[in-house]
């Protein structure tokens, strides 16, 4: 997997409860789901964080309102976040010698799916939510080798991984983009991370030999983190001319 290469403009908000005054009445052509997208900037926190540096990745989240307007939403999330990597230019192999070179790439990588509520807003310019959720963590460490030129993967190989639990609490605020009404949403949020403990690499867990093998030391501590988020929100539309379900509208 490539690294993923962004610049985060990360905004954090507090986010708060908000009682309804009346109900909300959204378009009749609007399901009950809701899709997103974001970019994301991870900070370790605690001991986690004199192991490892900051990391970098994106997300995707799926939501389903069980009310129609949106106040309380079941919300399904996945990551990927990268937070070391390694390049070694070496002899393709010991017969070749240094005639023909390939890269070594080592990546450090977390990959999280959580699912739980979320309580928001669904009116006004700017919208506040908060969500918790339980989320199982991969911690992963894989090497590949590609050719200079082509940056094809000729081999892969996984060195390390491990899993582990962590409570999700988060919260942001959501702005819609042409007006109140608007499917689209722009999204900027923070999540903590309360993580179990876990086995993991980091940059220069993994030495090589001069016989050729490697020596791995793997790190086991808990795994806390923030994760800083700016992304956007879409309200899926039902389009049928036939009579929306109750469910998914």
């Amino acid at each position: 997997m490539k690294a993923v290469h962004i610049i985060v403009a990360a905004m954090v908000l507090g986010a708060c409860f908000v009682t309804p005054a009346r109900s909300v009445a959204q378009p009749e052509n609007t399901t009950r789901f809701t899709v997103g997208g974001r970019f994301e900037l991870a900070e370790p926190k605690e001991e986690f964080r004199e192991n490892v540096g900051n990391g970098v990745g994106a997300g995707a989240a799926l939501l389903y309102h069980l009310d129609r307007p949106g106040w309380i939403s079941l919300g399904f999330d996945a990551s990927w976040l990268q937070y070391g990597h390694e390049t070694k230019r070496v002899p393709f192999s010991q017969t070749v010698g240094g005639r023909i070179l390939v890269d070594v790439n080592t990546t450090n990588s977390i990959a999280g799916f959580s699912f739980g509520p979320e309580f928001a807003v669904p009116r006004g310019f700017v919208r506040p939510y908060v969500n918790a959720a339980i989320s199982g963590l991969l911690f992963r460490t894989a090497s590949s080798v590609e050719g200079i030129r082509t940056n094809e993967d000729i081999a892969a190989t996984t060195n390390a991984s491990d899993w582990t639990r962590a409570w999700v609490f988060g919260g942001g605020v959501r702005i819609p983009v042409t007006g109140r009404d608007s499917r689209f949403a722009l999204d900027f949020g923070v999540r903590y991370h309360r993580g179990g403990q876990a086995s993991y690499l980091r940059e220069g867990s993994i030495q090589d030999n001069p016989d050729g093998s490697i020596t791995i030391t793997p790190l086991v501590s808990r795994t806390p983190f923030m994760v800083y988020a700016i992304g956007f929100r879409y309200r899926i539309p039902y389009n049928s001319a036939s009579p929306c379900p109750g469910w998914l509208c």
